[in-house]
């Protein structure tokens, strides 16, 4: 069948990203076709547009083959069912975070074990944020950093940042995030953050202090490269310091801070978590979601035709600043 796509015929800029109509291959074993209503963007996308002009240069192996439509995220409806998957079927609701021919189409054949049921009270835009940053986000607080007590999320207005917030407060979590603007701030606030603090104040890290006097327990870090000395500053004992997101930019860190507080820093990946956790990650995601302790937030929706704005604004946003996801809707370009 011909479907529309965001196609890449070589790596470079967000130019390269281009609407066109391509012929979508034949459902494979152990594949399901779904009707894409929502794609989230994430900037794992924009590395791998990059190519070998990017972060995943030193990795090739990663790098997708030529031509490309990029999307791992996504929300719609199945549409065709392999005769070995069992778990979903045809006209069913759900979100993706897999491989497969990219969800930055009109429709896509995904692998099945990537692919979720989406509960009702949750919108394809909102679904298509679930897959990369909420995965991410509890990943991150439930299996990296045990999380309980008092949480600090650094950087908390993102997508993953502001799934953060919400699932640590839904653990019981004492929470404080971090935003450079007024709208960062408000969406922190929004999603159920106890303590909402500017990070591009002078003197943010004393009012860190003052809102957990005793420390955090735990860390999420979404900008190491910049944070990381702070985040020394402000760990309580033992405290789980978890690295999300960083820059490929090497970090000053004195080792001799690690150790009074017995510091425990971790990487953050979720390509690295077993079957078992990413199984236990998406079945706490919908319990979550069913119960709107977790509701994804919106930051913008763009037609497919405008792939690489997406790319620019998930990267470096306007309009005041990062608070929370951007997503291509497809159904948007047939009404340019």
């Amino acid at each position: 069948m011909r479907i529309s796509a965001v196609v890449a015929e070589a790596f470079g800029g967000p130019e390269v990203l281009q609407l066109s109509s391509k012929e979508l291959s034949p459902l494979q074993s152990g594949q399901v076709r779904v009707k894409v209503e929502a794609a989230g963007v994430n900037p794992s996308d924009t590395y791998l547009r990059l190519g070998v002009h990017g972060p995943y240069a030193a990795v090739p192996h990663l790098l997708p083959n030529l031509p490309w439509t990029p999307g791992k995220d996504g929300a719609g409806v199945v549409e065709e069912v392999a005769p070995d998957v069992t778990h979903l079927k045809v006209g069913q609701r759900v979100y993706t975070c897999a491989g497969g021919t990219g969800t930055y189409a009109s429709h896509a054949n995904l692998d099945a074990a990537g692919v979720f049921p989406l509960p009702d009270g949750i919108t394809f835009a909102e679904g298509a944020c679930v897959g990369v940053p909420c995965a991410t986000a509890y990943y991150a607080l439930r299996f990296r950093a045990q999380a309980a007590g008092r949480v600090f999320v650094h950087g908390a207005s993102g997508a993953v940042g502001l799934a953060a917030v919400m699932l640590a407060k839904d653990l019981g979590c004492f929470v404080v995030g971090t935003a450079g603007t007024s709208a960062g701030l408000q969406a922190i606030a929004s999603a159920g953050a106890d303590v909402a603090i500017c990070h591009r104040e002078e003197g943010y890290i004393a009012k860190c202090q003052t809102a957990a006097p005793e420390g955090f327990d735990v860390i999420l870090e979404m900008a190491a490269h910049a944070n990381l000395p702070a985040d020394l500053q402000l760990a309580g004992p033992k405290c789980r310091l978890c690295i999300v997101g960083s820059k490929a930019e090497p970090v000053a860190v004195n080792p001799r801070l690690l150790m009074p507080k017995e510091i425990d820093m971790k990487g953050v990946f979720l390509g690295s978590a077993s079957a078992s956790e990413l199984k236990d990650t998406h079945a706490a995601l919908y319990d979550a979601m069913e119960r709107r302790a977790l509701v994804p937030v919106v930051a913008q929706q763009l037609p497919l035709s405008e792939a690489g704005k997406a790319h620019v604004e998930v990267m470096a946003p306007s309009a005041g600043g990062a608070a929370g996801n951007v997503v291509l809707v497809p159904g948007m370009d047939s009404c340019l």
